[in-house]
């Protein structure tokens, strides 16, 4: 199947300066047939993370994955931003992709890439058509003040000597539910390269109201939940939306779209194939 695909980088402009993008399609542009999609990743990690996913979705429509900014290899902000901000400037991207109310996308957004995905659909809803989201970090606000809490302060990265091993240790020798060891060895990469500022993107997840800005999308939503610690929050999230499909996938651990992409990638086309 990927050999009916081609793969390309490029950059698109955003308010924090270039955010990166890897397009995957049809070598015969005669083949797509559906809207484009565009899939917004967690943090601290890059578009990389869906590379099976997208070969699987490309070879009858053109798939975008993009780095947040900060993180992968797009610029990054100077100050610690908002998630309003992280999803405005992936919004700001489409825009400058050419993205319009005439030439709408797709958007599927794991975790923190959810909430990203909620923020460009509630600040651009003239260009997005549908969304799928999985993991949706829905939480009560006294949930979301422990949860930002433990994460106060950033990353040991000059104070802990055994920092890196142990992220290592955890995200590469024992993470055996994201994948293959080179996939996962590369997820460790990515959260390095985020350097000392990659707790920027959980902050956000937890500063953001999502009870305030999920019932917002109005368009048709999907919601994916895999069996991870983002189930209830997803199933929460569910209740609040109010055009939503929920297809809770409970065979399928937290990286549930690199260990099974062809089902996960199935689920999607049911969602995505319409006109």
């Amino acid at each position: 199947m990927t050999a009916a695909i081609k793969k390309w980088k490029h950059y698109a402009t955003g308010r924090y300066g270039q955010v990166h993008i890897v397009s995957a399609g049809p070598v015969n542009a005669r083949a797509i047939k559906h809207p484009p999609l565009i899939c917004f990743h967690p943090s601290p990690t890059s578009g990389d993370m869906f590379r099976d996913l997208q070969a699987l979705l490309a070879t009858d429509r053109i798939v975008h994955c993009a780095d947040t900014p900060g993180f992968g290899n797009s610029d990054g902000p100077t100050t610690k931003p908002t998630m309003a901000d992280y999803g405005g400037g992936l919004a700001d991207a489409l825009i400058d992709m050419g993205f319009n109310a005439k030439n709408k996308i797709d958007i599927f957004g794991f975790h923190t890439g959810s909430l990203c995905a909620v923020e460009a659909v509630v600040q651009r809803p003239d260009i997005i058509r549908r969304v799928a989201l999985s993991g949706v970090p829905h939480y009560t606000p006294e949930d979301r003040a422990k949860q930002r809490e433990g994460i106060a302060g950033g990353y040991p990265m000059f104070t802990d000597p055994e920092y890196v091993g142990r992220m290592y240790k955890r995200l590469v020798l024992e993470g055996k539910d994201a994948g293959e060891l080179e996939l996962r060895y590369y997820r460790f990469v990515n959260r390095i390269k985020a350097g000392p500022n990659g707790w920027w993107g959980p902050d956000a997840v937890f500063s953001m109201d999502t009870g305030a800005r999920l019932p917002l999308l109005n368009m048709p939503v999907l919601l994916l939940a895999f069996n991870e610690m983002m189930l209830q929050p997803t199933r929460d999230a569910a209740k609040i939306i109010p055009n939503v499909k929920l297809v809770e996938m409970l065979d399928l651990p937290m990286f549930g779209f690199i260990t099974a992409p062809a089902q996960v990638a199935a689920e999607l086309r049911r969602f995505f194939d319409v006109p």
